[in-house]
C-alpha cells in the first residue's frame, strides 16, 4: 500500500477559523483557480460560521490571497455554480445562493420542513449533471439519529427525504454507474459507507448494501471524495489523543485500503479534495485535506499545533475528477435577494 506524508498548506490566522473547516471545493473565478471551504462554527456555542475563498497559483497550487465572509448561520457545505462569483450553500435548515462579489445572500431556495432544534445541514454533493443536490443533517451533539438525508431537484424545485434516522450525515459521492445514478453515503457513527441507487423523478433511494465497513479502523469516517471509477478517499476523524491524522483511499471492489496519508499533529481530519497535478514538478493528482479543532482540550491541542490547518500531499492517482458544479443557469434558478449581508 502506498503511504504519503501530508504537509501544512494553509494555516488559519485565528483559532476561530480553525474550529471546524470542512468541504473544500475547487472553482474558477476571475480567470484563476480558487479553493473554497466552510468553517461550520466559530466556537462550540457559535450559531455562525465563515466561508473562506483562497486564490492558488495555477501551476504550483501554492496558496495566495484569502478572502473570508462571516455567515448569518452555520454553513454545512458550499458548491460552485455555473454563474461566476455565485456559490450554493447549505446553511442551518435551508439552501441559499451566495453572491460573493456583492456579499449578498439569496432568499432560501428551499427550507427543510422538519427542523429539530438540535439539527443543522452538514455535508452535501451535486449529481454529475449539476441538477440535483443530495445533502444531510446532523445532531450537533452527535448523540441521536435526528438527521435526515435529502434530495433537492433543482429543475422541479422539489425536496425529497431519501432516508431518516441519521446521526451525522457526512461524506457523499455521486456518479453514474451501470446500475444507475449511485450515491455512496456516510452516516459517521455507523462507520459504514452505504450504497444507494437514486431515482430522481420519484425522489427515492434504494439501499443496495454496504460498500465499505470501517469498524476495524481507528477514528470515524467523515468527508469523502471520488478518486477514480473504482475508489474513494475518506478522511478519518479521531476525537481522542493521537499524534497524527489519517486519510485513506479504499478500493470499492475489493473493499481494501490501497493508499494512506499521514497528517502530522492534526488528528481530526474532516474532508478530502483531489486537485490537479502540480505542473511545475509533474506527478499525479494532489490531495487537499481539511482538519479541525472542534473543542479539542487545551492540553491535547498544545501537543497538536497543526489542528485546523489545511494540508497538501502527493497521491498515486493520475488525475483529479472534474470539479463539481451546480447548473443554476441550466435549471432556471435565479438569484432572488434575501436581504442578509455576510
Amino acid at each position: 500500500m502506498m503511504r504519503w506524508n501530508a504537509r501544512v498548506w494553509y494555516r488559519p490566522p485565528t483559532q476561530e477559523d480553525a474550529f471546524l473547516p470542512e468541504g473544500p471545493r475547487l472553482l474558477q473565478w476571475q480567470g484563476q483557480p480558487w479553493v473554497i471551504w466552510v468553517n461550520i462554527q466559530l466556537h462550540a456555542q457559535a450559531t455562525q460560521g465563515r466561508i473562506h475563498l483562497l486564490q492558488v497559483d495555477p501551476k504550483t497550487w501554492a496558496p495566495s490571497r484569502c478572502e473570508s465572509l462571516i455567515c448569518p448561520g452555520r454553513p454545512g457545505f458550499v458548491l460552485p455554480t455555473d454563474q461566476e462569483g455565485v456559490v450554493l450553500v447549505g446553511m442551518d435548515h435551508a439552501l441559499y445562493l451566495l453572491d460573493w462579489v456583492q456579499q449578498q445572500w439569496s432568499a432560501p431556495l428551499v427550507e427543510l420542513p422538519q427542523r429539530h432544534p438540535r439539527t443543522t445541514i452538514n455535508d452535501g454533493e451535486v449529481t454529475p449533471d449539476g441538477q440535483v443536490i443530495v445533502f444531510g443533517t446532523k445532531d450537533v451533539l452527535f448523540r441521536e439519529p435526528l438527521g435526515h438525508l435529502y434530495l433537492y431537484d433543482l429543475p422541479r424545485r422539489r425536496l425529497h427525504v431519501l432516508a431518516e434516522g441519521q446521526t451525522c450525515s457526512n461524506g457523499k459521492v455521486l456518479r453514474q454507474e451501470a446500475e444507475g445514478l449511485i450515491l455512496y453515503d456516510i452516516d459517521t457513527p455507523t462507520r459504514q459507507v452505504r450504497k444507494y441507487r437514486l431515482e430522481v423523478d420519484s425522489g427515492r433511494a434504494e439501499l443496495l448494501g454496504v460498500a465499505l465497513d470501517l469498524h476495524g479502523w481507528e477514528g470515524f469516517p467523515d468527508g469523502m471524495c471520488a478518486a477514480d471509477e473504482n475508489s474513494v478517499i475518506i478522511a478519518l476523524y479521531h476525537p481522542g489523543e493521537r499524534e497524527s491524522g489519517r486519510a485513506v483511499r479504499f478500493d470499492l471492489l475489493s473493499q481494501q485500503a490501497v493508499e494512506e496519508w499521514d497528517v502530522p499533529f492534526s488528528p481530526r481530519v474532516t474532508c478530502p479534495l483531489l486537485l490537479p497535478p502540480d505542473r511545475s514538478s509533474g506527478g499525479g493528482a494532489q490531495l487537499l485535506l481539511t482538519t479541525a479543532d472542534e473543542g479539542m482540550p487545551p492540553e491535547i491541542r498544545q501537543r497538536n499545533p497543526n489542528v485546523g490547518c489545511l494540508f497538501l500531499a502527493p497521491t498515486g492517482v493520475s488525475a483529479a475528477p472534474p470539479p463539481a458544479m451546480v447548473r443554476i443557469r441550466a435549471t432556471g434558478v435565479s438569484f432572488v435577494p434575501g436581504g442578509e449581508k455576510g
